[in-house]
């Protein structure tokens, strides 16, 4: 017989609902048991839904000149890198005053659709602006659109998305990496001066380097994230990406520092350095290590170590103290990214994609608007975020967590052994991606997966996401078909100056993939 539903805006489950929800936690309640855990029940959503009388002061949309735009044509947009064209200007003066910028499309902007290259949210408008958008604002940039990208960041080549693959300005025939292959793309074809992908394993450094631009993940917790689609707050970067390297210090400058919304946990101060004084300093006396594990995977291909290799070289002849070192460990991350992500992703869709165990600010409206959508059907969700729910009940569940437990222990090991490493070597190098830009499929029918989305092309990227090690990628040659090659450079925790003083070497050294 169904409970009668008492006053107030939470609606009291039936007596059937208590013994299902029950039954799923592994108890077996007898009709008295029942009736009593539901009167308590009642008694606790009566105090909880009182939040809905508290009111608290709203955020604020700053910069409120803003021009919701359209989706582009193909004559407007040859290489698919926007889902929406739009309008929205910052401060009338600023560092970054002038600057053409564009969001991957899972950053809200005030006013803008977000789709997260989706159709299942397509009418969604958020309310509020990221923190990186509003400080880009701050600074006087104006930003000209949302940008494409794998279908809720699920795939390694942007091809997956409902707005179609993003195609590589360098080839078109090639894809521009992923899952923000549009933000790359968008600054290689000149359409942008800056964009921010958004970074989980390589997200943003692998599209950058296929691209043949310039791309920055900083030390965890640097830049904040409040206003992303989440998947996992202990993993997830915001990554400007620009055209040269000063300009990529420029936005870099402008998006870091401390915020109350983030929901990131750090320990200890948010570092934050004038990193454009950095470039042009001189590499002499400086210590690096090239990390040989990361030339030697079985899918490595020889003219993007050699390219590699020819910029360090070019290090060495500034005066850089060159030795090869070796990471045993480097070769087992993909395994702990794995474990730790099939688990986070299974319960923050569950949170409905705000997360629990964090701070900051959530955003009640973005989670009600996923919500309902997640419960109207998830048939719609990308093949690997699919995979990654079941996955993840499944190891909690028969599991007890436990692979979640023992990647996040080989974690902190890595993590720690990162650290002492880097206590002793200023700066370690890895070609950004193994591998040149993929071909894309010839039929590009939009949503489908039919193999696409590979994300093997993370193996030198995803270490810096569970260490939160800063790590930066720059344009250092170019390979067959003309096609950009990255080589990374990776520092201490909070020493993004020094990545740029070097980066700024080899930028300077090496080939210019844009001639390629």
């Amino acid at each position: 017989m169904e409970r009668l539903r008492l006053a107030g805006r939470i609606r009291r489950p039936t007596t059937e609902r208590i013994r299902a929800l029950a039954a799923s936690e592994y108890m077996n309640f007898t009709d008295e048991e029942a009736r009593d855990i539901g009167a308590l029940i009642d008694l606790s959503l009566g105090q909880i839904e009182m939040l809905d009388d508290f009111r608290f002061a709203e955020d604020v949309v700053k910069h409120p000149e803003r021009d919701r735009g359209h989706q582009p044509t193909v004559d407007e947009d040859p290489y698919n890198v926007f889902i929406r064209k739009c309008t929205v200007k910052g401060a009338a003066k600023g560092k970054l005053s002038g600057k053409r910028v564009g969001l991957k499309d899972n950053i809200r902007l005030a006013g803008i659709p977000m789709t997260n290259a989706s159709r299942l949210l397509h009418e969604y408008v958020p309310t509020r602006d990221a923190t990186v958008a509003e400080r880009l604002l701050d600074g006087g940039a104006t930003i000209v659109g949302k940008l494409n990208m794998d279908n809720f960041s699920m795939g390694g080549t942007s091809e997956t998305g409902d707005y179609g693959a993003v195609r590589n300005p360098r080839n078109p025939d090639y894809s521009a990496g992923g899952s923000s292959g549009g933000s790359a793309a968008a600054v290689a074809a000149g359409e942008v001066d800056i964009a921010l992908g958004v970074d989980e394993g390589g997200s943003a450094r692998i599209p950058a380097s296929w691209c043949g631009v310039p791309s920055i993940k900083g030390t965890h917790g640097l830049v904040p994230s409040f206003g992303v689609t989440y998947l996992d707050h202990t993993i997830d970067f915001v990554c400007p990406i620009a055209q040269t390297l000063d300009v990529l210090a420029l936005a870099l400058e402008a998006i870091a520092g401390e915020d109350p919304r983030d929901p990131q946990w750090v320990r200890g101060a948010i570092r934050t350095d004038d990193y454009s004084a950095a470039i042009g300093q001189p590499v002499k006396g400086l210590r690096v290590g090239v990390i040989g594990e990361s030339l030697d995977w079985d899918d490595s291909e020889a003219d993007v170590n050699e390219a590699v290799r020819g910029a360090v070289r070019s290090l060495a002849q500034k005066g850089a103290k060159v030795t090869e070192i070796s990471i045993p460990w480097w070769r087992n991350c993909g395994s702990i990214l794995l474990g730790v992500l099939c688990h986070s992703h299974s319960a923050m869709v569950e949170s409905d994609l705000e997360g629990y165990w964090r701070g900051g600010v959530c955003d009640p409206t973005w989670q009600e608007a996923f919500g309902k959508a997640r419960r109207a059907g998830s048939d719609g969700f990308p093949p690997l975020l699919k995979v990654q729910m079941i996955m993840g009940k499944y190891l909690r569940q028969d599991y007890c967590s436990t692979y979640y437990s023992k990647a996040q222990n080989a974690r902190v090991a890595i993590a720690a052994d990162l650290d002492r490493i880097t206590s002793e070597i200023d700066v370690l190098v890895t070609p950004t991606v193994q591998i040149k830009a993929s071909r894309l499929t010839t039929e590009l029918r939009p949503g489908s997966w039919e193999g696409r989305g590979a994300i093997d092309c993370n193996k030198n990227a995803c270490p810096l996401n569970l260490t939160g090690h800063p790590a930066l990628t720059v344009p250092c040659g170019s390979g067959e078909h003309g096609l950009p090659i990255g080589l990374q450079l990776i520092a201490g925790r909070w020493q993004e100056a020094m990545l740029f003083r070097a980066g700024a070497a080899i930028e300077i050294a090496g080939p210019d993939p844009r001639s390629g």
